[in-house]
């Protein structure tokens, strides 16, 4: 069995949607990052960055990244439907899509979220939320862009990357700005939610 370990509105969203549409059993362990659970020497054994998420394997290997969580789990379960096949013209726009995302807006996201982690001078955190915002923006007009015609990143086809844009857009400060700015995001955005796996740990993730 699969063992997520995970917290709220985290990186581990888009591996519990993928479960969730493969149907495939999975423990979720919650860590309570307020309270440093993600620092004890039982979590660090899993992943001595103490980040989250981290995803043990049925066999035991632990596999850290979310991106690289999204790519094992499809080429995994084939049979979902999930990523195109390897090889493919839409894998590798798959690929590029998923790649971009996970270096560019994650860590965006990171550096306006916690601009503290990205400097030893206080004087500059200021720049480096401005700068993590222009640039979290910049990126979703480029997703924007590529998603003409759409609906999603794969065209008229559903996959994995499209849940991994979804979490990223939930996490945008200023989501209503982000969906006039960027319409065809938007768009998938609601499609996405609309599905019922998306929809429960959705449920299950978001912080009113």
């Amino acid at each position: 069995m699969y063992k997520l370990f995970w917290a709220k509105s985290m990186g581990s969203m888009t591996s519990e949607v993928l479960f969730e549409e493969i149907g495939v059993e999975y423990e979720k362990v919650a860590i309570d990052v307020e309270n440093e659970e993600n620092r004890t020497a039982e979590f660090l054994a899993v992943n001595p960055m103490g980040q989250l998420p981290a995803l043990v394997l049925p066999d035991g290997t632990v596999l850290t990244e979310s991106a690289a969580m999204v790519l094992h789990i499809t080429d995994r379960h084939p049979e979902a439907k999930l990523a195109p096949p390897a090889g493919s013209p839409e894998s590798a726009r798959f690929q590029r899509w998923l790649v971009f995302m996970a270096v560019t807006i994650y860590t965006a996201d990171q550096r306006l979220f916690y601009a503290d982690r990205f400097t030893t001078d206080a004087s500059g955190i200021d720049g480096i939320v401005a700068s993590a915002r222009a640039d979290m923006d910049g990126y979703f007009a480029v997703l924007n862009d590529a998603l003409d015609p759409g609906p999603y990143l794969l065209g008229e086809t559903f996959s994995a990357v499209d849940v991994y844009l979804w979490m990223l857009a939930k996490w945008h400060p200023d989501e209503k700005q982000l969906f006039a700015d960027n319409p065809r995001v938007a768009k998938l955005v609601d499609l996405v939610e609309a599905r019922p796996a998306v929809a429960k740990v959705w449920a299950e993730n978001r912080e009113d």
